[in-house]
């Protein structure tokens, strides 16, 4: 049941896993009409199953809706980011989108370095689609900032963000239309929306994951500091997290930063870093603290 009302938007998510689901999801709760898109067929089997509208039809889910959101994995090859999923999404999109008139929103929510909308995804929608950014399609960055907590170093559902309880929307744009039109949607929720350039949204959610990730690293490294001086590090930890500019995240010891988002965005992020020219002595600590913390633990990939 939507428990909000709000204008209809038709909507279409191409890349239906853990993300898509959730977003698709919330966004059914607030009164939108989406169908999820997946190569996986049983992916989208589940969903049917579950009563969804679901696909494996690119041109299908994009034709029949005027907003689609990218939500593809990211994931890390060799400490970088690969965009093979995020360019075949972008292709089909593009090729969908050549086929029809009215204007068309595309979302990144996908996890993409600070550039990549610029000077990956939006020259593939020109060039697939024949139509200009900006003037017949709409683009905007609009990360995701969930936590599933089974998946994380603690059961402390107090961390966890889901579509609901996120603190903020974030939504980069590359022109004002788009920006206006993905800001409505977000409207019910009635939380912060941040509107600003693509590559500072993309940052935003870069700095966002790594930050996490180096409050974990911190107090893993206060635990080897703690275990030489035979102090109790917990306790430690505890005192120190009672003050509200500190906090009480990162300080479950012992246990690495893992999941499907943490450790790969650091290792993508360090890279990129390296790539323009400036060396992140910190996140390659950061790094560091967590794969001894692995290798200490017995944690295997």
């Amino acid at each position: 049941m939507n428990i909000f009302l709000t204008t209809m938007e038709k909507i279409s998510i191409v890349g239906s896993g853990v993300v898509g689901r959730i977003t698709g999801d919330g966004l059914i709760k607030l009164g939108y009409n989406v169908i999820f898109q997946d190569v996986n067929p049983k992916r989208v089997e589940e969903l049917l199953k579950k009563g969804y509208n679901a696909t494996l039809d690119v041109r299908k889910a994009v034709n029949s809706t005027n907003i689609t959101f990218i939500s593809v994995p990211t994931p890390n090859t060799r400490g970088k980011m690969e965009a093979g999923f995020l360019i075949n999404a972008t292709k089909n999109i593009a090729q969908s989108l050549a086929e029809i008139e009215t204007y068309h929103v595309v979302v990144v929510k996908s996890t993409v370095l600070p550039t990549t909308t610029e000077n990956t995804i939006i020259p593939l929608l020109e060039r697939y689609s024949g139509k200009k950014v900006g003037e017949e399609v709409g683009v905007c960055v609009n990360p995701e900032f969930l936590t599933e907590i089974h998946k994380t170093w603690t059961d402390n559902k107090s961390f966890s963000r889901k579509f609901f309880s996120t603190e903020r929307v974030v939504i980069g744009e590359f022109d004002k239309k788009s920006g206006v039109k993905i800001e409505q949607l977000y409207k019910p929720l009635k939380k912060p929306i941040f509107r600003t350039d693509l590559r500072t949204a993309e940052m935003i959610k870069y700095a966002s994951n790594c930050a996490l990730a180096n409050r974990i690293s911190y107090w893993n490294e206060i635990y080897y500091i703690c275990k030489k001086l035979d102090v109790d590090s917990v306790f430690v930890a505890e005192v120190t997290g009672m003050d509200a500019r500190i906090g009480k995240y990162g300080t479950v010891h012992t246990k690495a930063f893992g999941g499907k988002c943490l450790p790969k965005d650091l290792k993508a992020f360090i890279s990129f870093s390296e790539e323009i020219g400036h060396k992140p002595k910190l996140l390659k600590a950061v790094d560091e603290v967590n794969e001894k913390i692995k290798r200490d633990r017995g944690v295997r990939e």
